[in-house]
């Protein structure tokens, strides 16, 4: 829902393979209505609801939403810890100085939540174990040490996280909240409840010291998007690619990164998957300029089956590079020369674009070579004219049909591997003006090129 809005207009649900049951672990709002449930078989939901959509669950996914929100923050808060599937405890402390109070680190990072689509429960405490229950019980958010640890203390034995046993032990005892536990000593409550339950007590109250695995955002862009529904064409694609471009381009902004190729893999049910890139011929950012060079492929890409999921990946970043204005408007022309290049490249093919360049060779055609489309030209000093569509091969003419304007320019070379020429080569005018490059070799002229 969060990549695809549009989905919550149908009735949906999340399935899971649980021993030899198949059963909803995830529901929206229009399913809830229709009766459907966690924790009943998909059987039961269909039955509920016939128009229901079912869709695996698949934990990875939560997961990459879960990292996403981190990297979401982490330009706002740099000691992160990812509880997963859908955990993430922020430190706040050393934030208070920097934004001038834990009223205000609080509401920054909860305004940053809250224009994500995604929902979240927010609750703050001295250590993250004490936080996560707090949040899990949907306790009201208080700054306030003293007011948080009385909310711990207030929470039910259901909702103190602890195993079942162990709240079966502490029922029969006659425990009903969790601060009855924690006003114990630590001695009475080993005995009575076990060690185990002792040591997960003294975490809640923060007595225990811990290392955390603060997160790291990921060094490349990897997101996968679920389709409700089968997808035969490319036109349908398009909405569904533009949610996920639109994500690359906020990874990448966030980070201040650049790519030049992605790569997005249509997942098929029978077939293999289809991997499209897509490539820029310089690094940038945008979304939009990726979705419109796939824009121009699409017609040459046909689809072997339905598409039931799209993954986008972006492996090399570049560190963006910040261009000054060049007098005249130089680098704009040269950001829309690259533009042109891109789109040529993505209707024609990456071989078939090319900058010209030539070598020291006298040879016409063995000087010519090609470099990476875009790279400026070598300038030659005193270079002789030369057509720009050269004929291979060069064709028989007669001189009847020409008037000689130039020449001649005499080749007699390629004695050094064995490509010998010995040659005079004219500029020359036919009757229907255009200008050709000509030259006689063994008592033959040949039409070897023309000039635009």
């Amino acid at each position: 829902m969060r990549l695809q809005p549009d989905s919550n207009t149908l009735p949906l649900a999340l399935y899971q393979l649980q021993g030899n049951q198949s059963v909803i672990v995830q529901c929206n709002t229009l399913a809830r209505e229709a009766g459907v449930k966690t924790s009943i078989q998909t059987v039961m939901a269909i039955s509920l609801c016939e128009q229901l959509q079912l869709v695996e669950y698949i934990p990875e996914r939560e997961q990459q939403v879960l990292q996403q929100l981190a990297t979401r923050l982490y330009q706002w808060a740099a000691k992160l810890v990812l509880y997963p599937p859908k955990g993430l405890a922020i430190e706040l402390s050393s934030l208070a100085q920097l934004y001038g109070g834990m009223d205000s680190v609080f509401n920054t990072l909860s305004r940053e939540v809250d224009a994500l689509p995604i929902k979240a429960q927010l609750a703050v405490a001295d250590n993250p174990l004490a936080a996560q229950l707090l949040a899990e019980y949907d306790c009201p958010v208080s700054l306030n040490p003293k007011e948080s640890t009385q909310l711990l203390a207030q929470l039910p034995i259901g909702a103190a996280g602890l195993g079942t046993k162990t709240q079966k032990h502490c029922k029969a005892a006659g425990f009903r909240q969790l601060g009855e536990l924690i006003q114990l000593s630590g001695d009475e409550v080993g005995r009575q409840l076990g060690l185990e339950t002792q040591l997960y007590l003294e975490r809640i109250q923060g007595r225990q010291q811990q290392s955390y695995n603060f997160f790291t955002p990921p060094e490349s862009f990897r997101q996968s998007l679920d389709l409700v529904t089968e997808i035969p064409h490319w036109q349908g694609l398009l909405f569904p690619l533009k949610r996920l471009f639109g994500e690359l381009e906020d990874f990448l902004y966030q980070r201040q990164k650049v790519t030049q190729q992605v790569s997005i893999e249509l997942h098929h049910r029978y077939e293999p998957p289809s991997v499209v890139p897509v490539a820029l011929a310089e690094p940038g950012w945008r979304g939009q300029s990726f979705l419109s060079l796939l824009q121009l492929k699409m017609e040459s890409i046909p689809l072997p089956e339905a598409v039931i999921e799209i993954t986008l990946v972006a492996n090399e970043l570049l560190q963006s590079e910040q261009h000054n204005s060049h007098f005249f408007g130089v680098q704009q022309h040269r950001h829309e020369t690259l533009q042109l290049i891109g789109r040529l490249q993505a209707k024609l093919g990456n071989n078939a674009v090319f900058s010209p360049a030539m070598n020291d060779d006298p040879r016409p055609g063995n000087n010519e070579f090609r470099r990476p489309a875009g790279e400026k030209p070598q300038v030659l000093s005193a270079a002789p004219k030369r057509p720009l569509w050269l004929l291979q091969p060069p064709q028989p003419t007669s001189i009847d049909l020409w008037q000689l304007r130039h020449g001649p320019e005499r080749k007699v070379c390629g004695w050094w591997d064995a490509g010998d020429i010995a040659r005079d080569y004219w500029i020359a005018r036919d009757k229907f003006q255009r200008v050709g490059w000509l030259y006689f070799e063994s008592g033959q002229w040949y039409l070897h090129g023309w000039f635009s």
